[in-house]
């Protein structure tokens, strides 16, 4: 009797190590994916320039393109985690990037704006899942104590890719023009995709809670404090979405600076947020995390405002640095998804996204059409002043039992 019930604890360790294993592998390549995802969106605003000469696009013109493809990419996320019902989220985040890097490869072939738009705005549809089902799946795979840390790595682990993006699209760009840049920077996430739905498998029960739905449920848990608290936040800072593509523009045309020189600059607020997110997450792990939202925000007012004054290097690089770092998109993650029942994570999370990206669509046109009307000033006092209304949604925040311990 002694042996067999050490044989079944023997097989009881194996399997905890096997599915610990598995779920090591499942936080990694949905952490990965995401990170391939932004080498293409962070290529972008390097790529902006010889995009507008090549099709003859005002600032306008370009919003219009940011904000196309930030509505088609962010409305569909309301609804992907229902397809859950019947496809595995590993499956959905891959045959999603499969769509996305295709449609961006074929992009850099066409021979006219409209044609770039249409598929830029297919593209943003196939990559929709990777947000909501991969907070998802990085939720239920995780251990709560370390939550915030793992969704730290989710935004620190792209913008690192985001960090490298413009120098490396930059240097190709000289080389072998935007084109050929763009489709040559989707193929990893091509080939990440085909890997995450071969290689990858999931926990059953951690799969199995995401896929029961009620509306009714549903409808309760939009009604929860925190996450109306936190939605009305996001919607808010939609507001603000696509400033930061923008930069390179205002560094170059502006303020007057190289090419080299301005994807530099855009690298060091993107390197601040490399180190912000895993620095928060960390931070929201083990203290209150409603004073850490409203320290950032406030912050962040200060820093976006003041950008108009910083004209020299000296001056820009800390002030970039710091709007990277201040980073509370994983704390607001966090409080929320432990603000919810598992059962309702995907259409919750999937939510949340929506509003931000659907919103933000509109972000890109009104900051361009502010550039446009009356500069960059105005533009930077305007993303000031919606950061600083976005603090009074953030005042209703309450502690979760997570946050506090």
């Amino acid at each position: 009797m002694i042996e067999m019930g050490e044989e079944s604890d023997e097989r009881e360790v194996l399997v905890e190590g096997q599915a610990a294993r598995g779920s090591s592998l499942l936080l990694a390549m949905v952490i990965v994916l995401h990170a391939l995802n932004h080498l293409v969106g962070g290529a972008l605003p390097v790529l902006y320039p010889e995009i507008m000469e090549e099709f003859g696009l005002s600032y306008v013109q370009l919003g219009l393109l940011r904000s196309a493809s930030s509505f088609a990419g962010g409305f569909p996320q309301m609804f992907v985690g229902l397809l859950r019902r019947w496809l595995p989220g590993r499956v959905l985040i891959g045959l999603g990037n499969i769509v996305f890097s295709a449609l961006n490869m074929l992009a850099g072939m066409v021979g006219g704006f409209w044609q770039f738009l249409v598929l830029r705005v297919l593209g943003s549809i196939g990559g929709s899942p990777q947000h909501p089902v991969g907070t998802s799946l990085l939720t239920t795979n995780s251990d709560p104590s370390w939550r915030g840390r793992i969704f730290g790595l989710n935004m620190a682990a792209p913008t690192m890719a985001s960090t490298l993006s413009p120098m490396v699209a930059a240097w190709l760009m000289v080389s072998i023009g935007w084109r050929t840049t763009l489709s040559a920077l989707a193929v990893p996430a091509l080939i990440a995709s085909v890997a995450m739905i071969l290689l990858v498998k999931e926990q059953e029960d951690a799969e199995a809670g995401t896929r029961e739905f009620s509306m009714g449920e549903l409808l309760g848990a939009l009604r929860n404090r925190n996450v109306m608290a936190i939605s009305t936040l996001r919607t808010v800072m939609a507001f603000r979405m696509g400033v930061r593509a923008f930069m390179p523009l205002y560094f170059i045309n502006v303020l007057g600076f190289a090419a080299g020189l301005s994807s530099t600059l855009y690298s060091v607020m993107i390197l601040g947020g490399v180190v912000g997110p895993f620095f928060w997450g960390y931070m929201s792990d083990r203290m209150p995390r409603k004073p850490i939202v409203i320290g950032i925000l406030a912050l962040q007012c200060v820093l976006y405002y003041g950008l108009q004054f910083a004209k020299d290097v000296v001056l820009l690089v800390p002030v970039l640095f710091l709007i990277g770092f201040m980073a509370q998109t994983v704390v607001m993650q966090s409080i929320l998804v432990d603000s919810v029942d598992r059962s309702q994570l995907d259409p919750v999370i999937g939510f949340y996204y929506t509003l931000g990206f659907t919103l933000g669509s509109v972000s890109s046109v009104i900051f361009a059409y502010i550039v446009e009307l009356m500069g960059f000033n105005y533009g930077f006092t305007y993303i000031a002043a919606v950061t600083a209304v976005s603090i009074v949604p953030a005042l209703f925040i309450r502690e979760t039992e997570a946050s506090i311990l």
